[in-house]
């Protein structure tokens, strides 16, 4: 960094306290010895006198980061990070159900929409989950050893999205869950009160009516199969939580915390080379991001008020339910100029 904008800095420091007062400009001034020795002190501590740039590597994904001391004890970080996009396939299993009450109808169901649409409504729908991490860092390093300046203790803030990670169906799914779709607006027309009334009401072809009996029957044999949908888990009350595709015919959950979230963790680094340029450091800490993730689906359900989770769902859940802070491991190399 210049002195001439080393001296910019301190003259905006030393100056700012009086700013918006009405003081004539012997008031506010400075005997110019004081900013000399302040700058000299600056210089003597390396004080916003050297910029390192630094690639991280950790939990919190790849980033970069530019980092300057402010006093002979404390240094300041700020970066973004990022976890690079990969994918954890899940399956789920799809089940027919009446009355809040599993059944063994889907077979029946699914021969019923093969004959109706041509449409195949699958035993499984795959999704495929991703992390969605991108933050901004802001830390302070504070070395309280005077003898050893390799250990430090950080605090500060990362800030990012609400949402750290999604799930969607796989692309091949759309034909399965648009078939579960119509047959779930099938059923809710059919076993609807005014069903029989409705379709007995105008002609089905020129001046044929149907007739009430046998409206009466399909409705009867519509409702017996009962509904489809993706059994996730149940309700505390023992009720299944059957998850049916969105408008669209996709079926998704994202995993909520909060935007900002305060970081507290210790550190050890050293040089790398021998005139100091090259730097390595590691660091641990957590961030407190209000408590554990809520995973919520498209329709608003939130998984963590669920029990008997399925599959790997609930593995990841049993996990994801006892961690209210996220462990950030971080290794770093970094350059000053």
């Amino acid at each position: 960094m210049t002195k001439f904008l080393r001296k910019i800095i301190l003259l905006t420091v030393v100056f700012l306290p009086f700013c918006g007062y009405a003081q004539d400009a012997a008031t506010i001034s400075r005997p110019p010895s004081n900013i000399k020795r302040l700058i000299s002190e600056m210089n003597h501590h390396d004080v916003l006198n050297t910029v390192e740039l630094a690639v991280n590597i950790g939990t919190t994904g790849l980033g970069l980061e530019v980092a300057s001391p402010v006093t002979k004890w404390a240094k300041v970080r700020a970066g973004f990070d990022a976890i690079p996009s990969f994918t954890v396939p899940m399956n789920f299993g799809l089940e027919s159900y009446v009355d809040g009450k599993i059944n063994d109808k889907f077979d029946r169901i699914q021969e019923l929409m093969n004959q109706v649409s041509g449409m195949t409504i699958d035993k499984e729908v795959k999704m495929e989950s991703k992390p969605t991490m991108t933050t901004f860092r802001l830390l302070v390093d504070v070395y309280p050893f005077k003898a050893n300046k390799h250990w430090h203790f950080t605090a500060g803030f990362f800030l990012g999205g609400n949402y750290v990670g999604k799930s969607l169906n796989a692309m091949n799914e759309m034909p399965s869950l648009l078939a579960l779709k119509m047959y779930d607006r099938m059923y809710q027309t059919i076993s609807s009160e005014d069903f029989v009334s409705n379709i007995t009401a105008e002609p089905i072809f020129g001046s044929i009516y149907l007739d009430p009996e046998v409206a009466e029957i399909l409705q009867e044999k519509v409702m017996g199969l009962g509904q489809v949908g993706v059994h996730v888990g149940d309700y505390k009350d023992g009720t299944p939580y059957m998850m049916m595709p969105d408008i669209d015919g996709t079926v998704s959950a994202k995993a909520k915390v909060n935007r900002f979230r305060p970081y507290l963790g210790f550190g050890y680094g050293g040089a790398l080379s021998p005139d100091g340029k090259w730097q390595a450091s590691f660091d641990a800490g957590v961030q407190f991001w209000g408590g554990a993730p809520k995973v919520v689906t498209h329709d608003g359900t939130v998984l963590n008020d669920l029990i008997n989770l399925r599959g790997k769902v609930g593995s990841y859940m049993n996990i994801i339910k006892h961690i209210p802070v996220y462990p950030t491991i971080d290794f770093r190399i970094s350059y000053r100029f």
